[in-house]
């Protein structure tokens, strides 16, 4: 018979008092009540919670305490058994749950928009479209194998992307269902056993470079890409007269402008090398780039100079779309050095290059800083204290030019490199 009746715990003061065999009502100097079972296991003192007073009644507190007593004579310590009970309990993740969080952690270490878009595609409908719905300890190697044949030697570049991608997605629920579900699982999308379900390592990249546009043909692209309305168009023009990586136009900021200056600060957190680059990377508007975006600022909506109907920066697919629509009709824009493979926004970075090669005459650190590239080596850049923006100022706007649609009455006359007129 327990030391405690009803009436005294209800009415008994603060401090921890003994119904007995380690059964205690710990009251608060509050007034709040709680049940406690205080026992020894392996030597080890262990107190555990029963419930709160009165929500756990006396009777009822008793009996949990002496299925506890039970447990540790058979030497099953109860807060163990009742935390595997809590683990089975729950139910057991989705690979959509688990993929859900490995794109979220994956697309928060990254600035690149193409890189953040397709860590969503490869893990959604697109390729695991049968996995999504089914408990990941459920999904077996032959599951996987059905989702990666489709694509393992037709699109070696999406399945050097998408293996991995599920594969980190196993490894996740591998140690969420071992922490949090006492299960033990093997990750189904182990190299070895896919190998030995006729696996070999996908073919080699079959895209090369990125398809560009020669750059005797950008007066005409652009007369092309001004009849086109929309966001899309408007940022593929700005894109090319700045020269930036996709990443960094899809994500610009109103806040990144300086209008009266003629110049965008990229912050080194939004950079591709942000590992290297410390310092903001500094860009020169073009009295082309310039006019954009103060035509954008009379109607901005929102922080993002290019903004989707939500607010938020348009999609990485915005500019292939408009590529793709544009080589839809007679003229057909393509590169005529990769098998006249349709061009691609990042394309434009090399007709650039191509450009100062054959027909600007500027320095090379110049050509290089206006690539966002590192210039020089280690030492170099421990005594280099200027980013030649002035010149390089000069470079967008003879580039600017050279885009400018232009009958034959105004032809700029730019010599190539070797002294030939371009």
């Amino acid at each position: 018979m327990g030391k405690l009746t009803d009436r005294t715990a209800k009415t008994v003061g603060p401090g921890k008092h003994a119904d007995g065999d380690g059964l205690y009502l710990v009251v608060s100097p509050t007034g709040g009540r709680k049940w406690v079972l205080r026992y020894q296991m392996s030597g080890r003192r262990r107190d555990m919670g029963l419930g709160p007073y009165p929500e756990t009644s006396l009777s009822a507190a008793r009996m949990v305490a002496l299925s506890a007593r039970t447990n540790i004579a058979q030497g099953i310590d109860p807060l163990t058994a009742r935390e595997e009970g809590r683990k089975a309990a729950r139910p057991i993740p989705t690979f959509a749950d688990i993929a859900k969080e490995v794109i979220a952690d994956a697309q928060a270490r990254t600035s690149n928009a193409k890189v953040a878009y397709q860590w969503e595609r490869h893990l959604g409908h697109a390729y695991c479209g049968p996995l999504l719905a089914r408990p990941v300890h459920e999904i077996t190697t032959s599951d996987i194998a059905a989702v990666l044949k489709p694509v393992w030697r037709s699109k070696p570049e999406v399945a050097r992307k998408l293996y991995p991608a599920i594969r980190r997605v196993f490894e996740s629920a591998r140690i969420r269902l071992r922490d949090q579900h006492g299960l033990n699982i093997d990750n189904p999308a182990r190299w070895d056993d896919l190998k030995a379900l006729g696996f070999n390592a996908p073919a080699q990249l079959s895209r090369g470079r990125h398809p560009s546009l020669p750059y005797e043909q950008m007066p005409s692209f652009i007369t092309a890409l001004r009849e086109r309305d929309g966001v899309a168009s408007t940022l593929l023009e700005f894109l090319i007269l700045t020269n930036v990586r996709t990443g960094s136009a899809l994500n610009a900021e109103w806040r990144e402008f300086d209008l009266d200056a003629g110049l965008w600060t990229v912050p080194a957190s939004k950079l591709k090398d942000k590992k290297h680059r410390k310092e903001p990377f500094r860009i020169p508007l073009a009295p082309r780039a310039l006019a954009i975006l103060k035509e954008l600022e009379a109607i901005r909506t929102s922080r993002f100079v290019f903004p989707s109907a939500t607010g938020k920066p348009l999609s990485n697919m915005a500019m292939l779309v408009l590529l793709k629509r544009m080589n839809s009709g007679v003229t057909k824009w393509t590169d005529p050095a990769s098998d006249g493979k349709p061009i691609v926004p990042h394309g434009f970075r090399a007709t650039f290059r191509t450009w100062c090669e054959e027909v600007a005459r500027f320095p090379h650190a110049v050509v290089e800083e206006a690539m966002g590239h590192i210039v020089g080596n280690s030492v170099e850049r421990a005594y280099r204290r200027t980013d030649v923006l002035e010149q390089r100022r000069q470079l967008m706007d003879a580039w600017a030019a050279q885009c400018e649609p232009r009958t034959t009455d105004n032809v700029l006359k730019f010599e190539r490199s070797g002294g030939a007129p371009a």
